[in-house]
């Protein structure tokens, strides 16, 4: 047998060699070279905001000194997993745990159904001037900044107290005035300085800046959706909404399975930013989350490596949920992340 004879493959073709196959793979790199370029940011802020930062985690097992440094700091009681110890010991913490729950999940609940319907009916529509106009303005809130969001909630739901027989509201925010004279309260309420509606403005506040920006997805989904379905749907005497429920959610069941485990896993990462603009001391059985706590910690006391523990904690835990969500939906629905 000559020294140049090649491997066959099943299907008939050579096996190529590994010489081969990477000059193969330098010679597609160059063809593409510009779009390569076209990752080089988005792999640079992987890599520098997300991989660099993974060796400062070891503050977590540590008591965390400045002046010695991550490696010179000596290593935390219970064989580096004290500040673990003193998390789960920590009877308040659990408060904040289950806070962090609430919230993840009441977002769950209305913002991603409610992103999938305005998808649905967006698809509906027959003008595309108009489903561009409806879809422009659905997302953009999107961008509005946290702070400017929780600025307009102060705002609005700002009060002073007024009473209803006083002849003028204009000291009162925008939503105490209309209750106000539509007469459904007598005296102006103070929303963000109770307990009771902490939730409720967080929530609202969140379906109302992300709805239109989850939905593009889903209408990204749609958009390659076979429009013969529903010619033969409309022909078999099929309604708007049997088309809605029998093809385009059928359809798009993958994606929204797919986005529902990614969202399972980011039960315990609620972002600290609007919580903490928005939270009174009044209302801190509620609105004091892990984010906050950690913030609280780290950046009011100075406690890095008790703070960096509890993050690692959390990033355990979403991890562990991703698994889960991710090994449960493949038994149910064989559509899964891996």
């Amino acid at each position: 047998m000559s020294s140049n004879h090649k491997k066959i493959r099943a299907d008939g073709t050579p096996k190529k060699s590994v010489a081969e196959r990477f000059k193969g793979e330098l010679h597609k790199a160059k063809k593409g070279k510009f779009l390569l370029l076209l990752m080089v940011p988005g792999l640079a802020y992987f890599i520098i905001f997300h991989y660099v930062p993974i060796g400062g985690l070891l503050i977590a097992f540590k008591e965390y000194s400045s002046r010695l440094g991550v490696l010179g700091s000596p290593w935390a009681d219970h064989f580096g997993f004290g500040h673990f110890v003193r998390f789960l010991n920590t009877p308040d913490v659990w408060k904040y745990v289950w806070n962090t729950i609430a919230l993840s999940l009441l977002n769950i609940v209305w913002l991603f159904p409610l992103s999938i319907i305005l998808a649905l009916f967006i698809n509906e529509l027959r003008s595309v001037k108009f489903k561009k106009v409806v879809q422009t303005v659905s997302y953009l809130p999107h961008f509005v900044s946290v702070a400017a969001v929780a600025g307009m909630l102060t705002l609005f739901l700002s009060s002073q107290g007024t009473s209803a027989d006083a002849g003028s509201y204009l000291n009162e925010g925008i939503i105490n005035q209309m209750l106000l004279k539509a007469g459904l309260i007598k005296q102006g309420i103070s929303f963000l300085d109770k307990t009771e509606w902490f939730r409720t403005i967080y929530i609202a506040s969140d379906v109302w800046q992300g709805i239109g920006w989850s939905a593009i997805v889903y209408i990204a989904a749609l958009s390659g959706v076979d429009q013969e379905l529903y010619e033969a749907a409309t022909i078999d005497g099929a309604s708007r909404i049997q088309k809605m429920w029998y093809i385009s959610v059928q359809m798009i069941k993958p994606t929204i399975v797919i986005l529902l485990v990614m969202q399972v896993g980011k039960i315990m990462s609620l972002g600290s930013d609007k919580a903490l603009l928005l939270q009174r001391e009044v209302t801190y059985p509620k609105s004091q989350i892990l984010s906050t706590y950690i913030y609280n910690l780290g950046i009011g006391k100075g406690e890095f490596d008790y703070s960096a523990a509890i993050g690692l904690f959390n990033s355990g835990i979403n991890v562990l949920l991703v698994l889960i969500a991710n090994w449960t939906s493949k038994k149910l629905t064989d559509t899964s992340l891996w």
